[in-house]
């Protein structure tokens, strides 16, 4: 059977499935509970009391109320159990995200999404803007960002964007906590990391941490590649209501270009330092977050120890207010900076002012060095009752997709999204259609093999997400993505993934605890799609393909054990053509937290 036909197979299942449906959770969906992942936002609801003696800084994500579907949540507990090693990795759970692969482990990984190329993805680290600013300084390369020192990742998801806030790891409690993680894998792939977190009466905490990655690469046309991290987080909490924060986060990096089998660079080599740092100092009325909050944050991205590139960075400097009650949450943000967009003004709100209603919006303005502006503005409404519910959204822009170029014109689009949903015990899912309007997205820096992309046009995209659990510990999920008029390079029709999960955690025999096991096998399969333009404007095909993945952990008490092997179909075929990806490629390892 061709990979067309599996994947339209796959397609016509999963649409069945999803006849009814609403906002599946996030990657680990076998996770049932409040330490796991978190399904979608409807009402907020406030988070677990913590001790009268510990504080610490609330995660810095956008407030609710938020229709459903609007947000993806994974928590510390869906990170540990995950098989994905960096960010690009864990977004594959979003519906519709193609991530564009320029090798096995430390290579070059753009998140391609709604026919905005690597545009539509916005990252913030614990509220602060997090700018491409290395030797590409136009896209972030989402490969670079591991997830050791992360305590959850919220995505927002719009009609043909997203925005990604990474929120670092804090301490809750007085006991001592460490972390190790060791990996081994083919081509020479390791990865050793550890995480120390301390935590003292007087309100102080500290975290620190350290992440090497390195791999030898895969074929004699591939790079070898080297990413060190380092971090470290002093904060201080004596109330619930006050604190201050200091964090710097640095990674040292170094890669290989990569030759092409035909001749050419199919990628660059890098070597340089990136650098982000932020302190910030905020005031609430009430504990955990309720009434009036004031924040302040002082922050710098830069880039150093290219000498072929030089020294790159932003400055930058921002205030917010914030109101959060339980069926309201306000905020408004201005930001001023050095570069890029030296003036922003943001606003956001969500109200659920009658039971089964939630409205939600933001709006934001930047003026841009070389006298430009960027505009966006996002509203979407839900009706729910019970476990159905109706959610219309519409975004538009007229914005600056690469405010690091001065010659990049603002590109004014106009999207909209409906979905209908249901959220029950065995069945959960979302069916809908996103309308989204052309575009002409920039190439990827970091992976010249595709020299241009082609404009996007008007496009009309059929959406599917379902997630069936028979018994507790049995699950089936997967999204399923089509486009009906128009598409997009990387964007290729038919594109779903599924997987089924087993997780021996919900089984009655192991209420203790102390042992945990996880099976997991996924499929991503795609038809035959573009993949961008040749110097010359010709199209370059991506070829229709499916991948298979398979993953096992286990756990014992503090000790988890983890398996992953990637291509198991054994594809010829690679994410980004004339970029080759390995097949049958394992990591294996192993995962120690202590405490005290």
């Amino acid at each position: 059977m061709t990979a067309e036909w599996r994947t339209l197979a796959f397609a016509l299942g999963l649409a069945t499935a999803c006849a009814t449906a609403a906002p599946v959770l996030a990657q680990d969906t076998t996770t049932i509970g409040r330490d796991t992942v978190v399904g979608p936002d409807t009402v907020p609801t406030a988070p677990a009391p913590l001790p009268p003696f510990a504080f610490v800084p609330e995660p810095e994500v956008p407030p609710g109320p938020l229709p459903p579907g609007s947000r993806y949540t994974f928590t510390r507990d869906s990170l540990a159990w995950t098989n994905a090693l960096t960010l690009s990795d864990l977004l594959t759970a979003i519906p519709g995200v193609y991530v564009a692969r320029g090798g096995f482990v430390g290579q070059s990984e753009y998140v391609v999404f709604a026919g905005r190329g690597a545009a539509a993805l916005e990252l913030y680290w614990d509220g602060m803007p997090m700018l491409p600013v290395g030797g590409d300084s136009l896209y972030a390369d989402v490969a670079r960002i591991y997830l050791t020192y992360l305590k959850r990742v919220d995505v927002e998801l719009l009609p043909a964007s997203m925005r990604v806030y990474l929120v670092s790891e804090r301490h809750e409690t007085f006991d001592d906590r460490s972390l190790v993680r060791v990996m081994s894998g083919d081509y020479s792939s390791t990865q050793y990391a550890g995480l120390f977190q301390k935590r003292w009466p007087a309100g102080v905490g500290i975290g620190l941490a350290a992440n090497n990655v390195s791999s030898n690469g895969f074929s004699g046309t591939n790079r070898s590649d080297r990413a060190f991290d380092v971090w470290a987080r002093l904060d201080w909490q004596p109330t619930a209501r006050v604190g201050a924060v200091y964090q710097i986060r640095r990674q040292n990096q170094e890669r290989d270009a990569v030759t092409l089998a035909g001749g050419g660079i199919g990628a660059p080599g890098r070597q340089g330092i990136r650098t982000d740092a932020q302190f910030r100092v905020f005031a609430r009325m009430k504990p955990r977050g309720d009434g009036l909050g004031v924040d302040f944050l002082l922050g710098s991205s830069g880039w150093g120890g290219d000498s072929i590139v030089g020294e790159r960075g932003v400055h930058l400097a921002s205030a917010s207010l914030r109101y959060s009650a339980p069926r309201m949450g306000v905020e408004l943000t201005g930001r001023v900076a050095d570069r890029r967009a030296v003036r922003t003004v943001a606003a956001r709100a969500g109200v659920a002012p009658l039971p089964g209603l939630v409205l939600s919006g933001h709006a934001q303005a930047d003026h841009l060095v070389g006298n430009r502006s960027s505009r966006r503005a996002h509203g979407a409404a839900a009706l729910f009752r019970g476990p159905f519910s109706v959610v219309g959204a519409m975004s538009w822009g007229e914005a600056v997709q690469a405010p690091a170029l001065r010659a990049d014109p603002a590109q004014r689009t106009s999207d909209r999204s409906l979905h209908l949903g249901i959220d029950l015990r065995p069945v959960a899912g979302h069916v809908g259609i996103a309308n989204r309007d052309a575009y002409q997205p920039l190439a990827f820096p970091d992976l010249p093999a595709i020299p241009r992309l082609g404009r996007s046009p008007e496009s009309t995209v059929f959406i599917a997400a379902a997630k069936l659990q028979p018994i507790r510990s049995l699950t089936f999920d997967g999204w399923y993505v089509n486009p009906t008029r128009g598409g997009a390079d990387f964007q290729p029709p038919t594109h779903g993934r599924a997987q089924v999960t087993f997780r021996s955690k919900f089984w009655r025999t192991f209420r203790s605890g102390a042992f945990d096991l996880k099976l997991q096998v996924a499929m991503e399969s795609w038809s035959r799609g573009t993949a961008g333009l040749t110097a010359a404007g010709s199209v370059i095909a991506l070829p229709g393909i499916s991948f298979y993945e398979a993953y096992v952990s286990f756990q014992i008490v503090g000790f988890i054990a983890f398996w992953d092997l990637r291509n198991a179909y054994n594809s010829r075929e690679p994410y980004v053509p004339g970029m080759p990806y390995p097949r049958n490629a394992q990591t294996f390892g192993v995962r120690w937290e202590f405490f005290n």
